[in-house]
């Protein structure tokens, strides 16, 4: 009887001391899919992103990683190999660069409303920047939606936002 009381004395200080001294090691701040992004990423992130743009609000940082890790998700679906920025990019030159064309006609269009900002500067000479300038700004409204789309077909939940 004695060896049975003193077994479960111990039995009970070694789960209470397991209790008493666990710890959370990280936290999940969001799922999408199977993907889970942890509360240390997310700061890890807003560090950096915050150095660069410091009045960004969290919620921006976290729909930034989840869009991060939607396009990830695609790109790793169509390349087997490359880093994660890599891969990113690729997916997005294939997706999306690569159905946007410029027509000349938009550019001079463009070139014409905005004639008193260009300073009587020839057409010829900022062509090529008016270009570039239609191009990010077409690159960015379809990435957005590629983005929606791809929110619509995933599974994403946010627990909380820091």
């Amino acid at each position: 009887m004695g060896k049975f009381i003193l077994v479960l004395v111990t039995l009970f200080n070694l789960i209470y001391a397991s209790v008493a001294f666990s710890e959370v090691i990280d936290r999940v701040v969001a799922y999408v899919d199977s993907y889970a992004i942890t509360l240390r990423d997310f700061e890890s992130v807003a560090l950096k992103m915050k150095e660069k743009i410091p009045q960004i609000k969290n919620e921006e940082i976290l729909n930034t990683m989840i869009n991060r890790v939607l396009l990830l998700k695609k790109a790793k679906e169509l390349f087997i190999e490359g880093k994660d920025e890599e891969l990113i990019n690729n997916y997005i030159d294939l997706k999306i660069k690569s159905t946007i064309i410029i027509p000349e006609n938009e550019i001079r269009e463009y070139y014409e409303q905005n004639k008193v900002q260009f300073k009587n500067i020839p057409y010829i000479s900022v062509r090529n920047e008016i270009e570039k300038y239609l191009f990010e700004k077409e690159l960015n409204k379809k990435l957005k939606e590629h983005i929606e789309e791809l929110k619509e077909i995933s599974e994403i939940k946010i627990i909380f936002i820091p």
